[in-house]
């Protein structure tokens, strides 16, 4: 039996790297060192998703959309990009790879907590606002992420009510399966 993955990252890594990023500590010797995993949460939702075609790794993302997925992202926050219904699909992936390639460069920490969040808050957001599952996890890896995820103190309240939500979808979708 085939397990699944995540472009090549066993499912037991996956949630060991969410187990590790859900505890909240300090960073210790990486970017983010002192700052708590809320701060640099809050530090990345309020940034632009990186558009700039000068930069190596947003040109194929760039490339990759339409002139109005393109025009829907300008100038937006990755929370307003999240947390829209309107946001296109792509944009959501992107956000979705964007994060899962912060965790990969983050190592252990603050940092690499953050990215975790951000990486499921699209996958959440792609569940609620289009009804798409764009991860290999099976909802029921999915409904465990999101219950953890939906107990933490620290995760802004809007973030909470997006993976309350999914959480939802997962547990529907779950008990069809």
């Amino acid at each position: 039996m085939k397990e699944e993955t995540t472009d090549g990252v066993r499912p037991q890594r996956v949630a060991w790297l969410l187990a590790i990023g859900l505890k909240g500590g300090h960073s210790e010797g990486n970017p983010g060192e002192g700052q708590t995993p809320a701060e640099v949460l809050e530090n990345i939702l309020g940034t632009q998703l990186p558009l700039d075609p000068t930069l190596p790794n947003s040109l194929p993302t760039i490339l990759s959309w339409t002139s109005e997925e393109v025009l829907s992202a300008a100038g937006k926050t990755i929370r307003d990009l999240l947390l829209n219904s309107e946001t296109h699909l792509m944009v959501i992936k992107t956000l979705k790879d964007y994060g899962k390639g912060l965790v990969r460069r983050a190592g252990f920490g603050a940092k690499e907590t953050a990215a975790t969040v951000i990486y499921y808050a699209a996958i959440a957001s792609a569940l609620v606002f289009h009804g798409r599952k764009i991860t290999r996890h099976s909802y029921g890896t999915l409904y465990e992420a999101y219950t953890e995820l939906g107990r933490k103190s620290w995760i802004p309240c809007e973030l909470k009510d997006l993976f309350g939500k999914a959480h939802a979808i997962c547990r529907q979708r779950k008990q069809e399966a």
